[in-house]
């Protein structure tokens, strides 16, 4: 048995050692391969005795140290034959399947220490030489001596390429150098091939070596000077020298992180996710997002913890694995980050979505921002209905000039273009009624951050909001200009919103009936999985949208108490899975990252929905299709 599970890599390396006996002056007749399980065993034989050998012939070598240069009469040089055979036999075999029969490219990979002995990492070159009287000597070389020499006489452009990959240029170097993204098997295999005879693959490897070996003094350097993508890139290349089919496997999977990258499916889906992964830039192009894609599949649990930064939502989430299977049928548009951790109404945040999934919006998302972009979504609701008296958000002052309090309407955070706007409004009334400048402009800042010592702060309008205790729209702030705290300015009112109208009287003004009088939006009931699946399917932009009990949808997260607890949670269906004899649903409800949708069985959507019609005040049934 054992015999049966070395053939394979003893052949591998038979096949090498014949490649190369030019290298060491061996014939190739006393390796034929006519009889293959005789040479096998005499292989396994000379493993066995090859270290014992080998170390004998080492120290008789090693003894002998030259400087080439000072040799006299030095005619001819060349690798000692039991140091080529020991290469050949103790070497990574994706290494010696790049340098093939390559002579030039096999001395480049010994200068990038991508070869090893018998007795492991090489610090100097066994070599066989003659003089001009023709008897042949061995000697050890010093490592940088012998290649200084080699080149002199062979291989020359080696030397150049050394001098392109130094400290000094390889920054340079990696830069200019193409690292294709394979869009099909084919092009994959041409890639590699033409890889393994690129001439730099072998300096890109030291670097991999490198990157990899925790001791090494240079992986820091290497890790500032070369980008995510390079790295990765140069990663999976180098671990698959010897394998087309496993270099190909992380850019032909059919995920949705491919997708992204070969232009098949909007960046969005990824790119949000992995800015809070790898860290916030103002640039995210091909090279991060192909680096993001090759960690979410070499390790799917990092999406698990990683991926919402600083955008709160429910926690735990689930695997790069599973996140893309839901993306890849996905079809809500999400060009940007919300935070429903930040949000004391789930309802507002599902309403946002829907909102921005049909008008195809890009926000600028930022952590602070993310909140004040849900209020700005719901209040303008309201706002174009000609709603604005029954909008509940208000700023109160005292009118000096009538002597009695006057309030009006704001929507919460910075929205530059809206009058409404928190800030904006209280710079108006300091400037109409307290006797600013023209050009105030009032900072929302949380307090924290807020520190009248020091020198920014001493001048100028800020609303202060307790970091502590607040979230969205609960919220204990204040006013302070020029240091001084502003009690007469108060902010005033709760908002209290129904999604679906709990009364005919207020039908109106319902979020769904809002949406769909602003927006256009058609909805139609859902009552079952067959309908749900064709309505997604005859309706390009057509998503599903309602409430259910969070204790059906998500009983990981809520259990119930009693028998007929029920927390109310929003959520939306933009897509399914189709898994043997079963549909998985593509679902994210209101406290899901918008960036992590989860597959869920319709049994859940469907128990969730009734279990929360039979305490809806008009016992509504809760689940609608939408369209444009």
């Amino acid at each position: 048995m054992k015999l049966k599970t070395s053939q394979q890599f003893y052949l591998k390396r038979l096949n090498k050692l014949i490649l190369f006996l030019c290298l060491s002056g061996l014939s190739a007749k006393a390796f034929s391969v006519d009889e293959p399980y005789g040479i096998i065993e005499s292989f396994e034989k000379l493993i066995s005795i090859h270290k014992t050998q080998y170390s004998a012939s080492e120290k008789l070598i090693v003894n002998n140290i030259q400087i080439l240069s000072t040799v006299s009469n030095l005619k001819e040089f060349w690798l000692e034959e039991n140091f080529v055979r020991s290469l050949l036999i103790s070497s990574d075999d994706k290494y010696l399947s790049l340098v093939k029969d390559d002579e030039c490219k096999f001395f480049s990979a010994l200068e990038n220490n991508l070869f090893k002995t018998a007795s492991g990492s090489i610090s100097s070159i066994p070599i066989s030489f003659k003089d001009t009287t023709g008897i042949t000597k061995k000697a050890s070389v010093p490592f940088l001596d012998f290649f200084n020499e080699l080149y002199k006489k062979k291989c020359f452009n080696n030397k150049e390429f050394s001098t392109l990959f130094s400290l000094t240029n390889v920054s340079k170097t990696i830069n200019g150098i193409k690292f294709s993204i394979p869009k099909n098997q084919k092009e994959c295999s041409v890639i590699h091939n033409e890889w393994l005879l690129n001439s730099y693959t072998p300096y890109l490897c030291q670097i991999h070596n490198n990157l990899i070996n925790q001791n090494s003094s240079s992986r820091e350097f290497y890790r500032k000077k070369i980008s995510i993508f390079q790295r990765t890139y140069i990663n999976n290349l180098c671990s698959h020298l010897n394998s087309a089919e496993l270099f190909c496997k992380n850019y032909l999977k059919e995920d949705i992180w491919n997708k992204v990258i070969n232009g098949e499916a909007p960046s969005y889906k990824m790119s949000y996710k992995c800015r809070n992964l790898f860290g916030d830039k103002e640039v995210f192009g091909k090279n991060e997002e192909a680096a993001c894609a090759a960690k979410f599949t070499s390790t799917p649990e990092t999406c698990e913890i990683k991926g919402n930064r600083n955008f709160p939502s429910v926690f735990p989430l689930q695997s790069c694995d599973l996140i893309s299977q839901a993306l890849r049928n996905s079809k809500l548009v999400t060009d940007y980050h919300d935070c429903p951790g930040n949000i004391d109404n789930e309802m507002l945040t599902n309403i946002h979505r829907i909102i921005n999934h049909f008008d195809a919006t890009k926000i600028n998302s930022t952590p602070f921002s993310c909140s004040g972009d849900t209020n700005y979504s719901i209040a303008k609701l309201n706002f174009d209905v000609k709603n604005d008296e029954a909008w509940p958000l208000k700023i109160c002052f005292l009118n000096r000039i009538e002597n009695k309090e006057e309030c009006v309407p704001y929507i919460p955070g910075s929205h530059p273009k809206e009058d409404r706007s928190e800030d904006l409004v209280i710079a108006k009334i300091l400037y109409l009624h307290k006797g600013a400048p023209r050009k105030t402009t009032c900072k929302i800042v949380d307090s924290k951050t807020y520190n009248p010592i020091m020198s920014e702060f001493k001048l100028g309008c800020f609303i202060v909001y307790d970091s502590e205790s607040c979230k969205n729209l609960l919220c204990n702030k204040k006013v302070i200009w020029d240091e001084k705290v502003l009690t007469d300015i108060t902010f005033k009112g709760k908002a209290i919103y129904n999604y679906y109208s709990t009364t005919y009287l207020s039908e109106r003004f319902s979020l769904v009936s809002l949406l769909n009088e602003v927006k256009g939006t058609q909805a139609r009931s859902i009552k079952n999985l067959t309908d749900l699946l064709y309505f997604l399917d005859k309706n390009t932009g057509g998503i599903i949208h309602g409430v259910g009990c969070a204790e059906d949808l998500l009983p990981e997260y809520f259990y119930r108490t009693s028998i007929n607890a029920c927390h109310p949670l929003p959520f939306i269906i933009d897509g399914h899975v189709e898994k043997d004899d079963y549909s998985l649903l593509v679902f994210r409800s209101a406290i899901d990252d918008i960036h992590t949708p989860r597959l869920i069985m319709w049994h859940n959507i469907f128990s969730a929905v009734s279990a929360y019609q039979q305490l809806h005040p008009l016992n509504t049934w809760t689940l609608d299709g939408l369209k444009k």
